[in-house]
């Protein structure tokens, strides 16, 4: 079930925001559903609406929640605070 719920991820994360290098961080199992917290390296957009051969990438980190039925129900940008991680 995590690889099923670590792929869902990955591609929601490459197909939502063009994330080019996805390392899932954590994964944990939380109200009939799951919290993944991923880093991702994403391409500067300012440095590529300046000049765009400029490939310069930025680490993020982006929290993603999951229903049971694996369906993304919510993500943002951040990392999951000590008291999430204790849910």
């Amino acid at each position: 079930m995590i690889t099923q719920v670590r792929d869902k991820v990955k591609k929601f994360l490459k197909e939502s925001i063009g994330a080019e290098g996805i390392r899932i961080v954590t994964i944990d199992k939380a109200d009939g559903g799951w919290v993944v917290e991923a880093e991702v390296a994403e391409m500067n957009q300012y440095l590529a609406a300046i000049k765009p051969e400029y490939r310069v990438f930025e680490k993020e980190n982006y929290i993603v929640k999951l229903d049971a039925n694996l369906e993304v129900s919510s993500y943002k940008r951040g990392r999951i605070s000590e008291e999430e991680k204790e849910i």
